[in-house]
């Protein structure tokens, strides 16, 4: 970070701490991400985006690794993945078995691995729900 970014996320940590104003706290915290966006843009472009704050709707739901299906032409194999929230019919997907962890390593799920799915949309295809 530069001098003048790190003084100012000295700023935004005090008043995070001391912050009752819960709008306020959230217009701090989202400042906060974009001191630490510019320093992940300038130091870490190739490492997978860091993703703590959201800024789309989402949804998540819990899930688990079920069979784990060697491949014939890939290391990883895919692993299939139960989602008990789904409608029946689509309770199940396939997926290849290739995930990263945050410090960008590849790992794969093993069966039974208890995993949380989160499912983001892009604001323009989204529309108020009545309360």
């Amino acid at each position: 970070m530069t001098s003048e970014e790190r003084v100012r996320m000295n700023e935004l940590c005090a008043r995070i701490q001391e912050e009752t104003d819960y709008n306020k706290f959230v217009k701090t915290l989202h400042e906060m991400a974009e001191l630490i966006e510019r320093k992940e843009q300038r130091r870490f472009q190739d490492q997978p985006k860091f993703v703590w704050n959201r800024t789309k709707p989402w949804k998540s739901m819990s899930a688990r690794a079920g069979k784990v299906l060697p491949s014939l032409n890939s290391q990883a194999g895919r692993v299939e993945i139960s989602i008990p929230a789904a409608e029946d019919l689509f309770r199940e997907i396939r997926l290849e078995n290739v995930f990263n962890t945050v410090d960008g390593n590849a790992v794969a799920l093993t069966s039974g691995a208890q995993l949380t799915i989160t499912v983001e949309a892009e604001i323009a295809g989204t529309v108020p729900t009545k309360p």
